[in-house]
């Protein structure tokens, strides 16, 4: 068996994996106000890859079911846009809110907690 060697970086990339996601989060809305939906989606999945090391099981079950709705949506059915753009604002909310899960979001003053670390 090999033994895997506990360390810890002396750098810490939160700062740059921050800057990333806001990145991402202007180019989905820019997407989206535009209407290019395969972009927008895009964004989104790149939002992901930036969440998922963080994740738990059940989230990436819940991630699986947005990319396999997506992936069954008819192209060729006359209200295909309407049906992605519906499907791709309830994946951003799930990302938004798993972001914020993740600490890595809005963060709210807790008026109990001292700010001395």
């Amino acid at each position: 068996m090999v033994e895997i060697e506990n360390r810890q970086s002396k750098f810490n990339s939160t700062i740059a994996i921050l800057i990333r996601i806001d990145r991402l989060w202007q180019d989905a809305h820019r997407h989206s106000r535009e209407g290019k939906l395969i972009n927008w989606n895009w964004d989104l999945d790149r939002v992901w890859c930036e969440l998922v090391s963080d994740v738990k099981e059940g989230d990436i079950k819940s991630f699986s079911k947005f990319t396999d709705k997506i992936a069954a949506i008819d192209k060729t059915k006359k209200d295909f846009r309407e049906t992605l753009y519906h499907l791709l604002m309830e994946k951003e909310k799930f990302l938004r809110i798993l972001q914020n899960k993740q600490g890595k979001g809005v963060s709210y003053i807790d008026e109990e907690e001292d700010d001395f670390d």
